[in-house]
């Protein structure tokens, strides 16, 4: 890890990615198309949402929402679209009414011409650790993120690279489908979201595009200086990378970056600090450097121009 605000090097990020492997517990980078979808739905494409399952390479099945746009509006492109740390992806294709923080983000998708798959992540939603025999049910936000983080930390894994895992699944699964271009796939996603979009686009460099809302910051002025979930940590990231060092390994590739100017727990200077970071590691492959949307609100995903960015730089 460089001093926050210095710039990054140009440098070879085959040894960096494989490190970042290694610390997420992923065993491949993924792409051997073993992971596919159970079912494509057979009805009409109209930008509905459909449920639909995703069988990984290990044989779990995990659900989604798959919403295909009509037509007219499709452009090839399609994007793995994962929810913030809440309720899941119901909130992704919610539409009356909005929750606060994704405003029915799926839809918004699918109407610019781009076929979303949305994964279900562990410990939200469907996929929350089952209640013991007599317990009290779930509440509606409830996610059971403490139990899945001390689960798998003790068998060496953290949370967040099972949820690597599962989305790079996802977008193996979506390349397959018909209409979809398989070499432009990008992953996008919010909060907890942003953080696996950020992580699965710097470990697996097929990954054409990533969007990265209301995440990217330092872990400085975040997650080690305000209170975040467990689910979050992955065990010896520091001092080797700052969030500028994962970001920067995703470099050529086009990544967008949104942020809000009065989030509260990843706070505004320091992404504009980490972002100050990134332009050179593009530089040196002559890329367009990484984009930061900044937004007047809070924080909440509301892909406008960050969605229009992301549009162009999947348009091939």
């Amino acid at each position: 890890m460089i001093t926050l605000g210095t710039p990054l090097p140009p440098a070879d990020p085959s040894a960096g990615r494989e490190r970042l492997i290694s610390l997420l517990g992923l065993a491949t980078t993924g792409g051997d198309g073993a992971a596919h979808l159970e079912a494509i739905p057979s009805a009409p494409a109209t930008g509905a949402p459909e449920e639909v399952r995703v069988r990984t390479a290990e044989g779990d099945s995990i659900p989604a929402f798959l919403l295909r746009p009509a037509p007219e509006l499709a452009t090839g492109a399609g994007v793995v679209l994962v929810a913030g740390h809440g309720r899941g992806i119901d909130d992704l294709v919610r539409t009356e009414p909005t929750d606060e923080y994704h405003e029915g983000l799926a839809h918004k998708l699918v109407r610019a011409g781009l076929t979303v798959l949305c994964p279900e992540m562990i410990s939200f939603g469907r996929r929350r650790f089952p209640r013991p025999e007599g317990a009290e049910p779930y509440e509606l936000a409830e996610n059971s993120c403490g139990i899945d983080a001390a689960r798998l930390l003790l068998h060496g894994r953290p949370v967040m690279g099972h949820r690597v895992a599962d989305a790079r699944a996802a977008v193996e699964a979506l390349r397959q489908l018909p209409g979809v271009d398989p070499t432009r796939v990008g992953v996008a996603g919010g909060s907890g979201g942003g953080a696996v979009a950020l992580l699965l686009a710097a470990s697996d460099p097929s990954i054409t595009a990533a969007l990265v809302a209301t995440y990217f910051c330092s872990f400085e002025a975040s997650l080690c200086s305000i209170r975040h979930c467990p689910c979050n940590i992955i065990p010896g990231l520091l001092p080797e990378f700052e969030m500028a060092d994962i970001a920067a390994l995703i470099a050529p590739r086009p990544l967008i970056l949104e942020a809000g100017e009065q989030d509260h727990i990843f706070p505004i200077a320091a992404t504009r600090e980490s972002f100050a970071r990134l332009a050179p590691a593009w530089e040196a492959h002559g890329a367009v450097p990484p984009e930061l949307v900044v937004t007047g609100g809070g924080h909440g995903f509301r892909a406008e121009r960050s969605l229009d960015v992301l549009v162009r730089a999947l348009a091939g």
